[in-house]
C-alpha cells in the first residue's frame, strides 16, 4: 500500500463511526410522540423465489399523519379506528417504537432495530477490531462500509 492509502484509512474509519453513531443516536433517542387513529391496516404479500413457501406477508398501518411497518403480532391486534401510540425519530423521520393506546406492549419493526442498531453496532464492534488487526479484515470492512451506506441512504429516502 502506498502512503495515501494509510492516510485516508483513519478518515474512513472516522466517517463510518461517526455515521453509525448518527444512526444508533436516531434510533435510541425518543423522538417526538404522536398518538392517531388508525385508518387502515394493510398487508402485501411479498413474492419471492427459495426453497421455502416463496412469500411471506408484510403489514403496513396507515393513521392520519403517518404510513408505517407493523410486525405480523400488531396488525393482528389492532383494528381501523383503533388509537395508536407512536414515536418518530428525530433525524431521519423513521417510526421506532408504537403500541396501541389500550396496552402498554411496545413493539418496534424488525427491520428498524436491525438498520437502526444491530448493523450500526456490528460496524463499530468490527471497525474497533480492525484498528486493532490491521488489514486483515479489508473485505469486511468493505462489505460493512457498503451496508452502511445502503443503510443510510435507506434512512435519507
Amino acid at each position: 500500500m502506498n502512503k495515501s492509502t494509510f492516510k485516508l484509512r483513519p478518515f474512513l474509519y472516522s466517517l463510518f463511526i461517526l455515521i453509525a453513531l448518527v444512526i444508533i443516536a436516531d434510533f435510541s433517542l425518543p423522538g417526538r410522540a404522536y398518538t392517531d387513529e388508525v385508518i387502515k391496516v394493510q398487508s402485501e404479500r411479498q413474492q419471492y423465489f427459495n426453497a421455502a413457501q416463496n412469500y411471506h406477508y408484510s403489514y403496513k398501518l396507515t393513521t392520519g399523519q403517518h404510513d408505517f411497518s407493523v410486525s405480523e403480532e400488531f396488525a393482528e391486534t389492532v383494528n381501523e379506528g383503533d388509537t395508536v401510540n407512536y414515536r418518530l425519530s428525530r433525524i431521519f423521520k423513521e417510526v421506532n417504537r408504537y403500541h396501541l393506546s389500550a396496552t402498554e406492549s411496545i413493539h418496534t419493526d424488525s427491520f428498524r432495530r436491525y438498520s437502526g442498531l444491530i448493523l450500526p453496532l456490528l460496524v463499530l464492534l468490527v471497525m474497533g477490531l480492525a484498528y486493532q488487526h490491521g488489514k486483515r479484515m479489508s473485505a469486511l470492512i468493505f462489505v460493512l462500509q457498503t451496508l452502511t451506506l445502503g443503510d443510510l441512504v435507506f434512512l435519507i429516502m
